[in-house]
């Protein structure tokens, strides 16, 4: 086995760990919402998020530093249109962890999760999570599909769908709030 065998092994594996969690987070929370139960959803929360810091988060630092060792090892270019899709994506997906989803997750404590303004923040926060799913799926799709700026078009279409599905999740959210959202926010 070579060095870079080894780490494409620990940054498919991470990958799969990061990906797979969230995927089943997102199904395992449509389940516990569809069941319209407060408490177990403000529970399901509770231990998402929790399990998201042991889990999620050191997931996509070796994700992000066994990368980084492909990039070295495998001498490939940092220029590529796929590595810069994929690191620009990473930054927005992590920016989106800390500046948004997890001073939402610290509030549910703060508004009681069994609430209707806990509740509003649990929803909020599946969404942007849902969003951060079709971030993850993206990356996934540029280091599989590797374009390079002859397809350009490639990653047009993939940073379209980004944006088309982060249009989609949000719009309940738009569309609950009402037209003074500045109550919500400040929550």
């Amino acid at each position: 086995m070579t060095w870079y065998e080894f780490l494409l092994f620990v940054h498919i594996t991470a990958a799969v760990v990061w990906l797979g969690g969230a995927f089943t987070f997102q199904m395992y929370g449509f389940v516990v919402r569809r069941g319209g139960d407060p408490e177990e959803m403000a529970r399901f929360a509770g231990r998402a998020g929790s399990l998201a810091e042991r889990m999620f988060v050191p997931a996509s630092i070796v994700v992000i530093l066994a990368g980084i060792g492909l990039m070295i090892d495998g001498n490939w270019d940092w220029d590529q249109l796929w590595v810069i899709f994929a690191l620009v994506t990473f930054a927005a997906s992590f920016l989106t962890g800390v500046l948004v989803i997890s001073p939402i997750a610290k509030r549910i404590p703060v508004a009681g999760p069994t609430t209707p303004a806990g509740q509003e923040l649990i929803e909020r926060l599946f969404t942007i999570l849902r969003i951060d799913l079709a971030f993850m799926y993206a990356i996934v799709f540029a280091m599989v599909v590797k374009p390079t700026t002859d397809d350009g078009w490639t990653i047009v279409i993939a940073a379209a769908v980004l944006v088309v599905l982060t249009v989609l999740f949000l719009a309940p959210l738009r569309s609950r709030s009402g037209p003074s959202t500045s109550s919500t926010a400040t929550d």
